[in-house]
């Protein structure tokens, strides 16, 4: 299985033409899945229609909220990076011990309307992660610096 690293581009395109997203004031989650799920952000479409999400003590299914969700856009307008609070699973939180690892992340809306379990992002953490009583946090960068903004779209 695999989790490949994007946006899904064409719905996001339709939604946003469309004007069903609302990035900054929209209700936006993040959700965590294991080393078994096999998620192109080409082809996905809803959050609750991917399989594999994480399972460990500390996580809740379905993820948690984003917050302070800011559109920034340092120097090329046509080119918007997104930024958001820190996400914090723990301390306490174990999982990829006894059960499957963490392996990446998809961000959805929540938001009730035409736009509600729509995925926006999807993520790859580049090798699984597992935590043991602990805590696993996921770190925005700088979204002013167009060489690491992590949600980023292209031109």
């Amino acid at each position: 299985m695999s989790i490949q690293t994007g946006t899904a581009f064409q719905f996001l395109f339709d939604q946003n033409v469309k004007g069903n997203h609302d990035v900054e004031n929209d209700a936006l989650f993040i959700a965590l899945y294991s080393t078994l799920a096999d998620i192109d952000p080409v082809t996905v479409d809803d959050q609750s229609s991917i399989s594999n999400e994480l399972v460990g003590v500390g996580y809740t299914a379905g993820g948690e909220a984003l917050t302070q969700n800011v559109i920034y856009t340092p120097g090329e307008p046509e080119r918007p990076a997104i930024d958001f609070d820190d996400v914090v699973w723990g301390p306490g939180a174990t999982w990829g011990i006894l059960n499957e690892a963490a392996q990446g992340a998809v961000i959805y809306n929540t938001t009730a309307g035409p736009q509600q379990d729509k995925v926006l992002w999807v993520i790859n953490f580049g090798s699984p992660i597992a935590v043991n009583n602990g805590t696993f946090t996921i770190e925005w960068p700088d979204p002013t610096d167009p060489t690491l903004a992590a949600v980023r779209t292209s031109g």
